[in-house]
């Protein structure tokens, strides 16, 4: 077995500790490194967990039919191409998984990219480095952190994390039958990223094979609910694209060359993005850095306008 410490780690300081770092109060932090939603959907009421309260003492005894019929007809597929899984990481975790073993080869494309799919990698028994073998290859469209498109890879199996879809519109729905694996998410576009709902879309004798190496119920009753009361109304991704496009020309303004995104946040090449980044985080206002730069989040005009100022005297300080 590997040692764990090679797989490295995606997780992100707490808003408690940034608070105390930044010397605000936790409520006061700005969170631009998430790429969640600013703020909760209307779904999110508590009646739409009634029923499910009521029944919290039991295990959800044949799983989610209705969840799973009302996602395949969101996504314009059968029941049977759907595979449920805690969030998106934990379907990326079984996918990989179920494809790639120790001694197998797992392609990632087009890097830097989402991390934890060399940690699903490592977590397999596969290399993402080298290797003989090519088991699967994995590609993250809209692209994370960049936020680009770029072109699909012809290698199969293929696994599309799309969990930018609905800010793209642009997906790879009819390869299924090519063995290409679709992952999606209700943690960005519909702001449910505390709920972990995710799904797979493949064809269906794939996706059986999936759900026969998932876990049991991998979604709890209360996510369950909340996820097929955001389906009832699925959200309207225009605000965030146009605020997208605002903040992209706020931050040319600033002298910045931010990438053209399809997704609901920017990259921002730079030559020391973890610099800026910490400098962000001490003012309450955390980023998420990455190799050639950083990635901002999306959320509303009055958020998106603390950080340009703060960006804006930030560079200030720098050029002069």
């Amino acid at each position: 077995m590997r040692p764990f410490a090679d797989f490295g780690s995606y997780d992100a300081a707490s808003t408690a500790e940034i608070a105390r770092r930044a010397g605000v109060r936790p409520e006061q932090v700005v969170r631009f490194d998430g790429n969640t939603s600013p703020r909760r959907p209307a779904s999110a009421r508590p009646e739409a967990l009634a029923d499910e309260l009521g029944r919290i003492h039991t295990y959800p005894h044949g799983g989610y039919p209705e969840l799973v019929e009302a996602i395949a007809a969101y996504v314009g597929v059968a029941p049977d191409n759907i595979v449920l899984g805690a969030g998106a990481d934990d379907v990326i975790m079984l996918v990989v998984r179920s494809f790639a073993g120790t001694g197998d080869r797992v392609e990632i494309a087009n890097e830097p990219t989402y991390p934890l799919f060399r940690i699903a990698a490592g977590l397999a028994g596969a290399d993402a480095d080298g290797g003989s073998q090519t088991a699967l290859t994995i590609c993250c469209r809209p692209n994370n952190p960049t936020g680009e498109l770029g072109e699909l890879p012809s290698a199969r199996p293929l696994v599309v994390d799309e969990a930018y879809f609905e800010y793209s519109g642009v997906t790879a729905l009819d390869l299924l039958d090519e063995d290409v694996v679709l992952v999606r998410t209700f943690s960005k576009a519909f702001g449910l990223a505390g709920a972990r709902v995710g799904y797979a879309v493949a064809r269906r004798e794939l996706a059986d094979e999936l759900n026969r190496r998932q876990a049991p119920a991998p979604v709890s009753t209360l996510s369950a609910a909340l996820a097929l009361a955001a389906l009832d109304a699925p959200p309207d991704v225009a605000p965030v694209v146009e605020e997208r496009e605002r903040f992209s020309g706020e931050l040319r303004a600033l002298g910045l060359e931010p990438l053209e995104s399809r997704a609901n946040f920017v990259a921002v090449p730079l030559a020391d993005g973890a610099a800026l980044a910490e400098k962000l985080l001490l003012r309450g206002m955390p980023v998420r850095p990455y190799r050639d730069g950083i990635r901002i989040t999306i959320r509303d005009r009055d958020d998106d306008d603390l950080l340009l100022t703060a960006l804006g005297g930030l560079l200030g300080d720098e050029r002069t």
